[in-house]
């Protein structure tokens, strides 16, 4: 899969802008204010629909219009054959989005043709903050492999907005049943899927550490529902049987999916608490690195989008970051600081070609 071409208008800084992508290792270069992660942001609101900056689409749009539209040309594969054109239009709070001038219904469609992972500073939240980031990056990387995935996912919400509004009103106890059963049923359908991906990128990442760092460290992932599913609907009450009085009481569900979370451990200790702002990095980096393997073990590839990601590392471990990136044998497009910088002397030798915004 790779990007040959891609078009904006109206998007954050850019009233019209075409521009080509000529290899398949690409750094954007440029001063602050040229537009660098917006087009980074472009490309990624190409696959999930949304922003890694803003849940508001409405703030993508160039100031003085009341529209955007984005257009990428891609290829199945490198010899470019199988070309397709996507495309997304937002306009009147509505979007639009084509494959060969086609509309397409539904975002688990769109799926089928483009994948992007994305590293951003703001990836760190992943380490720092709440359990929501995570619950969105383990979710998100189950639909990039399974696009039924968005289906599953969509039930849930649905299943526990219904439920809570039971809730609050105060419902009947049949359909209070009624509605644990479902959620107890969905919860252990994407507790199980939480768990083999978290299980799958962590041999990935341990194959990583393990060729490019000789096993200097270690970083392991851990499940944590709120509540464990266990073996059947029954079995779980009879271990929480509060949990009827508890919801009356607080009016919402206190179990299911949309509440758990997932740790992540650096040399065996809360990377939150004991690891360094680099080696946070360096578990993000991996961590991602690890589901470009993962798509690509199973034949659903994906392009790279890293935007300057590598400001706290020395040169030495740049030089091994950067070829671990390059052995993903997949399209890399990243952004870069300033000009003439050792980072982009590193991308050069690896066969990078320059893309260079102005104001």
């Amino acid at each position: 899969m790779r990007i040959t071409n891609l078009q904006v208008k109206n998007f954050r800084c850019f009233g019209s802008l075409d521009l080509s992508f000529e290899s398949p290792i690409t750094f954007i270069e440029g001063i602050n204010g040229t537009g660098k992660t917006s087009l980074l942001e472009a490309l990624h609101y190409l696959c999930y629909m949304r922003s890694f900056r803003t849940h508001m689409p409405q703030e993508l749009v160039q100031f003085g219009h009341d529209n955007f539209f984005i257009k990428a040309r891609l290829f199945a594969d490198d010899n470019n054959t199988d070309q397709y054109d996507l495309q997304v239009g937002f306009s009147n709070r509505k979007r639009l989005v084509k494959v060969n001038n086609k509309s397409i219904a539904s975002y688990k469609e769109l799926l089928d043709y483009y994948r992007i992972v994305t590293i951003t500073e703001d990836d760190l939240s992943l380490i720092k903050d709440g359990p929501d980031g995570r619950r969105l990056f383990i979710d998100q990387a189950i639909m990039l492999n399974n696009a039924d995935f968005v289906i599953t996912s969509k039930k849930c919400r649905d299943i526990v907005d219904n439920r809570n509004a039971l809730l609050k009103k105060g419902g009947s106890l049949d359909s209070y049943q009624l509605w644990t059963a479902q959620l107890w049923e969905i919860t252990r359908q994407i507790h199980e899927a939480r768990v083999l991906v978290l299980a799958q990128l962590e041999n990935e990442v341990r194959e990583l550490a393990h060729t490019y760092f000789n096993d200097e460290f270690t970083i392991t992932f851990k499940y944590i529902p709120k509540k464990t599913p266990l073996n059947s609907l029954d079995e779980f009450l009879k271990a929480n049987p509060q949990l009827h009085h508890d919801e009356q009481r607080f009016a919402r569900s206190l179990f299911g999916a949309h509440l758990d979370d997932f740790s992540i451990h650096f040399r065996d200790a809360k990377s939150k608490n004991f690891a360094s702002r680099g080696q946070q990095k360096l578990i993000i980096l991996l961590l991602k690195a690890a589901q470009i393997r993962l798509l690509g073990g199973q034949h659903r590839p994906a392009i790279l989008l890293l935007d300057d990601f590598m400001t706290d590392f020395d040169l030495f471990k740049v030089k091994i970051l950067i070829k671990l990136l390059v052995d993903l044998n997949i399209q890399l497009i990243f952004t870069v600081p300033t000009l003439d910088g050792f980072l982009q002397k590193e991308l050069i030798g690896h066969g990078a070609t320059p893309l260079k915004l102005t104001t």
